[in-house]
């Protein structure tokens, strides 16, 4: 599946207005912290995510730079998950606790599909 120039311009327009700019590294805003900015996003990423399971299919054609931006995000998801396991289990990031809450979006029963 190709995306023409007209999807693409309205995919990164969504995405514009969606962004929230975050605050610069060593600010920090009084009511939010890094990990409510975290869940946000995380919760972004999985909504995505399953938006583009939807659309995809086996053989579906992406262009190079797309499979490689999947790639990419797939790749620091897994980094960040692997490292805040272990940080978790060893002890030492105490405030790091495993709370998904309401605020994750259900992707239904076929979620993830099977290999």
């Amino acid at each position: 599946m190709k995306i023409s120039k007209e999807k693409l311009k309205i995919i990164i327009k969504e995405e514009m207005e969606l962004a929230k700019v975050s605050p610069m590294v060593g600010q920090s805003h009084d009511s939010e912290g890094e990990g409510h900015m975290a869940k946000r996003q995380l919760t972004d990423v999985h909504e995505y995510s399953g938006k583009m399971l939807q659309m995809l299919s086996d053989e579906t054609d992406l262009e190079p730079w797309v499979q490689a931006k999947i790639t990419i995000a797939a790749d620091y998801i897994k980094t960040v998950k692997h490292y805040l396991e272990y940080e978790m289990k060893d002890g030492s990031m105490d405030q790091v606790t495993p709370d998904y809450g309401a605020n994750v979006p259900d992707m239904g029963d076929d979620y993830p599909p099977a290999a």
